[in-house]
């Protein structure tokens, strides 16, 4: 493929687009897929051109964004950057090899940012994962990766890049010392790597979590199972897979989460920044930023950024962080899911009980009604007071208690008609009894007084006191009537007496009504001249 390496040619004028299978991130997508990694000779043979190339760029005044998606074979085999692809990638495995400060600016790299994106590509070929959060040291990944390159890796990936190293030509010199066979001699150089760094180069800043040594006391942690790795003659051609002995690792998301867990806590340093509401908060420590996730304080879409790295993208954006925000998101779901559903089994309980207490109250009601049937049926006896009569000639009506003349009848207290043996439907008897004395009739067909309001005299006895005196039940009950006997009691009051009676009773029975008419004759009433009438009901 015509891909010209020299500084300040444009590739996208002399070369065709290239498919992204043929870029490194297509081969190293490839190899991940297949649970393997590049063999330290093969990432050599495509870094060591790559670090030359980016030299000359560099050197010609060029700014780039370096990352696998744009390094491509070059016209005569060896690994070059095209600058067609040499733009913000979208990928983030290929965003996570750009030097922090350029997630800041958004614009092309020097020196300084190429180192980084080099060594971050080597990290990714001989581990099989990405710098950042969670990444773990080389050799923890792979023991049988030299101590050197994991030291090169860590002064590479230094976020600041003021202490970190710049010459790409010194990089390219150490890299083709680690596998002098299978890469290009770069020109001899006599400087050292640390020595192009601004500042003294310090690796407390590196991406790549601290080196901790366990203590002779505790015992060490065990390293990850090795990533199964293949041996390349062409990084970009023929592919000579070499067998593995290492067994799949089983996919256990348990057991994942908790790796992930240790090795985003085997970092201690404050490197997170959470931004809620307009807000920044931290900065955090990987446990700390556990901690406050676990805990509801932030959520997944808050943006998280990585300081050393300088990335800044929502918590959900991070294949690290995703995960137990994920965990935290369903089980706070799932508490308003239960809540919901206690306060629809809280409304249901409610309106079961309702109902049981309506159900109760009809049953309730449902018997009261059935007793006062079976007992009006069995001769419950009802009180009324029957004192209202006909209208005509020569009634009197004062507080409600109505004097007739002689036309006049007896009402019920309802103000229906009672005459004798009418209230309740009951069958009159065929003939009352008055006892000793005169009836109720001769008293009422006797009576000719008239009196409106206003006048002089007495004013007659009021419901009330008309009424007290018969409200015994015991008289009538002493004289043997039946429970389901009716007996209506007509009664002519003056001057404190009966001056009238007559008892009827349905069935009709001569004895008791005798009986109740003398009971009544022994009654007394507050003293009126004036003549009252009533009528009791039992």
């Amino acid at each position: 493929m015509p891909t010209s390496t020299e500084p300040g040619v444009d590739n996208a004028k002399v070369a065709p687009t290239i498919p992204p299978s043929m870029t490194l991130r297509g081969l190293l997508d490839a190899r991940r897929n297949m649970g393997k990694t590049m063999s330290i000779d093969e990432a050599m043979s495509v870094l060591v051109p790559i670090c030359l190339d980016l030299q000359k760029r560099h050197e010609a005044g060029e700014t780039l964004f370096v990352h696998p998606a744009c390094i491509a074979p070059g016209h005569d085999g060896l690994a070059a950057v095209s600058l067609k692809l040499a733009v913000f990638p979208e990928g983030l495995r290929d965003q996570h090899c750009l030097a922090p400060e350029i997630h800041s600016t958004r614009a092309g790299g020097d020196a300084h940012a190429s180192v980084y994106a080099v060594g971050a590509i080597l990290y990714e070929m001989v581990t099989g994962g990405h710098v950042g959060p969670g990444m773990a040291r080389p050799r923890d990944v792979d023991p049988g990766i030299p101590e050197a390159l994991e030291l090169l890796v860590e002064k590479a990936i230094i976020s600041d890049r003021a202490h970190r190293p710049s010459d790409l030509a010194a990089l390219a010199s150490e890299l083709y010392a680690l596998a002098p066979a299978h890469s290009i001699r770069p020109p001899d150089r006599t400087s050292s790597f640390d020595a192009s760094a601004e500042l003294e180069v310090d690796v407390r800043f590196s991406v790549m979590p601290p080196s901790v040594r366990p203590s002779p006391l505790e015992p060490a942690i065990p390293r990850a199972a090795a990533v199964p790795r293949i041996d390349v003659g062409d990084p970009f051609g023929r592919v000579v897979e070499r067998k593995s002995s290492n067994r799949p690792r089983r996919n256990d998301p348990t057991s994942t989460l908790a790796e992930l867990k240790a090795r985003l806590e085997a970092d201690p340093r404050p490197r997170y920044i959470v931004n809620r509401e307009h807000m920044d908060h931290g900065p955090f420590t990987a446990v700390e930023l556990l901690q406050q996730i676990a805990g509801n304080a932030f959520v997944q879409d808050d943006v998280l950024r990585d300081t050393l790295g300088g990335e800044a993208r929502p918590i959900k954006a991070w294949e690290e962080f995703a995960p137990f925000a994920h965990q935290v998101g369903l089980k706070r779901e799932l508490v308003a899911e239960e809540k919901a559903v206690g306060k629809v089994v809280q409304a249901e309980r409610k309106g079961r009980v309702f109902k049981l207490v309506g159900s109760l109250l009809l049953v309730g009601a449902l018997a009261a009604g059935l007793s006062v049937w079976f007992f009006t049926k069995k001769g419950t006896r009802r009180e009324s007071v029957g004192i209202v009569v006909d209208e005509g000639p020569g009634s009197v009506d004062v507080g409600g208690i109505r004097r007739r003349g002689p036309s006049s009848r007896a009402r019920g207290a309802g103000g229906g008609v009672a005459g004798v043996g009418s209230s309740g439907g009951a069958a009159s008897a065929p003939a009352g009894a008055s006892g000793a004395g005169g009836s109720f009739e001769s008293a009422l067909e006797s009576s000719n007084d008239e009196m409106t309001m206003g006048q002089s005299g007495a004013p007659d006895l009021t419901k009330a006191q008309l009424a007290g005196p018969l409200g015994r039940v015991s008289f009538i009950s002493a004289c043997g009537a039946p429970d389901d006997m009716r007996v209506i009691v007509q009664v002519a009051v003056q001057n404190g007496r009966a001056v009238g009676v007559t008892v009827s009773t349905n069935p009709p029975n001569p004895s008791v009504a005798g009986c109740v008419a003398a009971q009544v004759r022994s009654l007394s009433w507050p003293s009126n001249p004036k003549r009252d009438f009533v009528t009791m009901t039992y």
